[in-house]
């Protein structure tokens, strides 16, 4: 392991990152979204675990997860840019070392994830490409903002056991708000904070949203209505990655939300 980095450490003094990066790994899924939606797929030399849209990427090498990486597999592909969330993911350093160019990526909200669209299009020499994405985006995104507000009253449930929900600083709020709901939590510090039941029901939930992530949702909806009532509150699922990856598929997510937001009380 060791010989094999320092050759490789050798070879990168020999061969300097050009300007519009050639070989890239997406570290994180929504940057390998956000990089075949801007069509620099065939820039893209590798990913992590997750980077399954769309189906062009499943094919990708997976060389980790978004919280650690395999240094080993990743430098084999010869990468000279390493999109990631953060560089205190574990493996991030020692890529920075052997020289390869590191790119930040951990959006916040929609001006963020806009500007990380363009940043990415600028390095992949997209520039054009993703100007005309952002444009569409903002477009979609002005579209859902004008619509009249139903001020739904919605209890995210990130996950059951333990309950977690989304807290005020989350961007699950900010989507909820953005979708013209209002997030019983909101008032929370906390970007996932661990809540329970009564909280639950002094809050008096309109909907709840179950991301259709490894639970039953017919389980959920039946717990929850032994403790809220049936027909007291709605429920609506969605898949998480629409709503958990800041990529450009969120404002697909953020019309479903929306879509559910504004049914009639007695929908089902």
């Amino acid at each position: 392991m060791k010989v094999f980095l320092a050759l490789l450490l050798f070879a990168s003094s020999l061969f300097p990152v050009s300007a519009t990066a050639q070989r890239i790994v997406a570290l994180t899924p929504h940057a390998c979204e956000m990089l075949y939606a801007i069509g620099a797929g065939p820039q893209l030399v590798g990913g992590v675990s997750y980077c399954d849209y769309p189906a062009e990427a499943k094919e990708l090498p997976h060389v980790g997860s978004y919280e650690r990486i395999n240094v080993e597999a990743a430098l084999r592909l010869k990468p000279d840019v390493a999109v990631v969330m953060s560089r205190n993911v574990t493996g991030v350093a020692m890529l920075e070392k052997m020289g390869v160019s590191i790119v930040i990526s951990n959006p916040t909200s929609f001006e963020t994830m806009f500007d990380d669209i363009l940043k990415l299009g600028d390095l992949t020499g997209q520039a054009a490409e993703a100007e005309e994405l952002v444009g569409q985006l903002r477009e979609r995104l002005q579209t859902i903002r004008s619509r009249p507000r139903s001020e739904t009253a919605v209890f995210y449930e990130v996950w059951h056991d333990p309950m977690i929900t989304a807290g005020g600083p989350s961007f699950i709020s900010d989507l909820i708000h953005q979708a013209g709901g209002r997030n019983i939590f909101v008032e929370l510090t906390v970007e996932t904070p661990h809540v329970n039941v009564e909280s639950v029901i002094r809050a008096k939930p309109e909907l709840i949203v179950i991301p259709l992530e490894r639970r039953n949702i017919t389980d959920r909806r039946n717990f929850w209505e032994k403790w809220l009532g049936r027909g007291n509150v709605r429920f609506t699922a969605i898949n998480p990655d629409l709503l958990h990856r800041p990529g450009p598929r969120l404002l697909d997510g953020l019309e479903l939300l929306q879509q559910a937001l504004q049914e009639k009380p007695d929908a089902r």
